[in-house]
């Protein structure tokens, strides 16, 4: 009997750190010129160990995903994206000073493991750093917030996590730099963490909770929400 519930608490270990081992993301460069066509990129796979799904294989409603940008002066538009082989791709063109952010807010139709879930993905392109963008969708429940959007490579800047509308304190999250090696770091009282990009290249935060209030979606009851935040930017 205690070799079955060791058994069993292993599988349901390793299925609940498989799933959030997949992650939604955004890449595009992290600065911008006005009246110059910015490149956009969505995927969903594993970023550490650098394997992406294929975007016909995304599973449940994912392809569904609405990319929202928001422009410095706070309209925002939905960017269509269209599949290719490892990812979405979009596109759009700067017309103002300052900086966009580009925001997803999921909800995965699919009750997994009596888990519902929200994927949150957000990336700031910086066309001057006149006027920096604090927008963030209302519906995130869990946002990573940075207080410098173009960042050089040694330079320091301490981002925020709030969750619920309140710092998130006291909560580990991963960093992943250009190597693929993930380290953790830790938010203080305030939900806040240093970020110091050590070399040129891309970086890769992310943060996860579970809330444990049950419901029902589409028919399906669950007993937790996870909710799980990504945030992409360059080090130049």
């Amino acid at each position: 009997m205690k070799t079955k519930i060791a058994l069993l608490f292993f599988f349901m270990a390793f299925s609940i750190s498989g799933a959030f081992a997949h992650a939604l993301w955004i890449e595009t460069a992290a600065t911008g010129k006005k009246g110059q066509t910015q490149e956009v990129k969505i995927f969903f796979g594993e970023y550490e160990s650098g394997e992406p799904d294929s975007a016909a294989k995304w599973f449940s409603n994912l392809k569904d995903f609405k990319l929202v940008l928001t422009a410095p002066n706070g309209k925002t538009q939905v960017l269509t994206a269209s599949p290719d082989v490892l990812f979405y791709k979009t596109s759009f063109t700067p017309d103002q000073d300052g900086t966009y952010k580009l925001s997803v807010v999921h909800e995965v139709a699919t009750v997994y493991e009596k888990a519902k879930i929200e994927y949150y993905a957000f990336a700031d392109v910086a066309v001057s750093t006149l006027k920096i963008n604090t927008s963030f969708p209302a519906e995130a429940a869990l946002t990573i917030r940075p207080d410098k959007h173009a960042l050089k490579a040694g330079e320091k800047a301490i981002h925020q996590v709030i969750y619920n509308k309140a710092p998130f304190a006291n909560q580990k999250l991963t960093v992943v730099g250009p190597d693929k090696k993930g380290q953790q770091t830790e938010t203080d009282a305030a939900g806040k963490f240093t970020f110091n990009p050590n070399t040129k290249g891309n970086y890769f935060l992310e943060a996860f909770t579970e809330d444990k209030t049950p419901g029902k979606l589409n028919g399906k009851d669950y007993d937790k929400i996870w909710h799980l935040v990504t945030y992409t930017t360059q080090a130049n």
